[in-house]
């Protein structure tokens, strides 16, 4: 789904008294749009993949899709960006949220800094030629809404042990159904992630635990006629609340107060996901003659400790990990296939009422 346009970083201008995190660029010769003058596209803010040249598959990058020789994208390293005008010249500005993400993800050598040589093996390709959006702020826009048929969620995490925790995966059918939303274009404007109920029991809490993957913006496209496209979202987190009993004592977690666990990118690039389109298959035991198309993404669970609203919250982490061991750790691999059905026509204004009977209010 690239727009064509590709830039060349030629100097990170450095945060100086914090100022101006961004990269001074050119523009690549191969570009497939025309823009005339550079105004055309200031103030456009796009979502960029990292693509860094190397001999071969560097940094557990893949090949690029062309095929090209000698180029490797580091695996599904995306941020936010938009092009400026700085003394005359074009430049970058990245997020903020971005930045040090991105420039972990360029300085091969780890000091610290950007070389001129680490600058020359990078580019930085659009791939939507728009930015992402507040999930749920465009939910009476949705025109056609395509639901899972399965969602399979796998996790590995860092062995502690003598290899335990070890592995594991959890399924989700028909009582977690995940949609996303269109619009008439194929821009993906919705992400509803529907809440799972957990009866646990065990040293740190028991009772009935809700449970949701929540999701702050989100942008891209799908193909409603094909299924073919590619989608993002950022700023997600595991959250968990519910009417529980810590310590033989009962209390009341909000979703507004929920436990999270914060997820990232599997570079550690960030929240910036993308879900590409992979070949269809049934991967969470639905049926496959349900299925229209799947997704798969992968990332890491950030460190849930330290960025709790208080202890109850800890403490319910701590029953979330003993329930199943090893899925709240910091630096679990986590990989999700979602599997969707065909989609169909709804109206914005019954969009807007799932999401709100779910507390996603746009």
């Amino acid at each position: 789904m690239s727009i064509g346009l590709s830039v060349n970083p030629r100097r990170y201008l450095g945060p100086v008294g914090n100022l101006f995190p961004d990269f001074k660029v050119k523009f690549g010769k191969n570009k497939s749009i025309r823009f005339d003058p550079i105004g055309s596209l200031t103030g456009s803010r796009m979502v960029f993949e990292l693509i860094t040249k190397t001999s071969g598959k560097a940094r557990g990058g893949r090949k690029n899709g062309d095929g090209e020789s000698g180029l490797s994208v580091s695996p599904n390293v995306h941020f936010e960006a938009q092009i400026d005008i700085l003394n005359g010249k074009p430049y970058l500005d990245v997020e903020d949220e971005d930045i040090k993400y991105l420039i972990a993800a360029m300085d091969h050598n780890g000091n610290g800094r950007l070389s001129k040589k680490e600058l020359r093996k990078s580019t930085f390709k659009a791939v939507t030629d728009k930015g992402l959006i507040e999930n749920h702020s465009r939910d009476a826009d949705v025109t056609k809404s395509l639901t899972s048929e399965d969602v399979l969620f796998q996790y590995k995490p860092k062995p502690v042990l003598d290899g335990k925790p070890g592995p594991g995966t959890l399924e989700y059918k028909k009582n977690y159904r995940v949609s996303v939303g269109i619009d008439d274009d194929g821009n993906v404007i919705s992400v509803l992630c529907p809440q799972n109920t957990q009866e646990i029991d065990n040293t740190f809490a028991s009772g009935s635990i809700l449970s949701e993957v929540e999701i702050g913006q989100v942008g891209g496209k799908i193909d409603p006629l094909t299924g073919e496209g590619t989608w993002y979202a950022d700023d997600l987190a595991w959250k968990f609340w519910g009417d529980i009993k810590i310590f033989g004592k009962e209390i009341s977690i909000s979703k507004e107060d929920a436990a999270l666990i914060p997820i990232e990118d599997a570079s550690g690039s960030g929240g910036l996901l993308a879900l590409d389109r992979i070949e269809k298959s049934a991967h969470g035991g639905g049926d496959i003659e349900n299925i229209f198309s799947s997704y798969y993404v992968d990332g890491l669970q950030g460190d849930p400790s330290g960025i709790q609203k208080g202890p109850l919250q800890k403490t319910l982490i701590q029953a979330v990990n003993m329930f199943v061991p090893g899925f709240a750790n910091g630096g679990t691999a986590i990989e999700w296939n979602i599997d969707l059905q065909n989609p169909v026509d709804v109206k914005g204004s019954e969009y807007v009422d799932k999401a709100h009977a779910l507390h996603m209010h746009g």
